[in-house]
């Protein structure tokens, strides 16, 4: 990823991840719960009781493991040519925005977010959009208003070259 100068997220970030992989988890048990409703506790063959097992313990290694994991490898960077993310558990994917790209910012905040004050600020450009989660309030509008800065001058610069142009 280079020598950019990436961020980690707040502590209590890790505590946010495991209430999002703890809800995420209930989810799948309730799941597997309807399925031996759905099909009869008597009627399920041996195979699916297994099946079923696997999943659970899978489901409380994933509540127990994934947090810390995601944790550690999310970091962001913000720069004057892109913004950058990285984040994953199994799979580590990489975002990059080029920052003249930019069209729009927005700031929002999810219910599990909210108990820990934490926001997402999701950046739009014409090719797509980057979220940087599990972001502190404060850091949150700092930087919106840094990449609110950048774009008025992005357009401002733009405006400069097309007049010159037609001058």
């Amino acid at each position: 990823m280079g020598e950019k100068n990436y961020q980690k997220l707040d502590k209590n970030a890790v505590k946010c991840m495991r209430i999002n992989a703890i809800i995420t988890g209930f989810i799948v048990l309730v799941a597997e719960l309807i399925t031996v409703v759905a099909v009869g506790r008597d009627k399920m063959p041996f195979w699916c009781w297994i099946g079923l097992g696997i999943l659970a313990l899978l489901t409380l290694i994933y509540i127990i493991v994934s947090p810390n994991i995601r944790y550690e490898r999310y970091l962001y960077s913000i720069d004057e040519d892109a913004i950058r993310v990285r984040e994953g558990f199994l799979w580590i994917s990489y975002s990059l925005v080029p920052i003249e790209r930019l069209h729009k910012i927005e700031l929002s905040q999810g219910p599990v977010a909210r108990l820990f004050k934490f926001y997402t600020v999701k950046v739009t450009t014409a090719g797509g959009e980057v979220d940087i989660k599990f972001i502190r309030e404060d850091i949150a509008n700092e930087i919106a208003e840094h990449l609110k800065d950048v774009i008025n001058k992005l357009m401002e610069d733009k405006r400069l070259a097309e007049s010159r142009v037609q001058a």
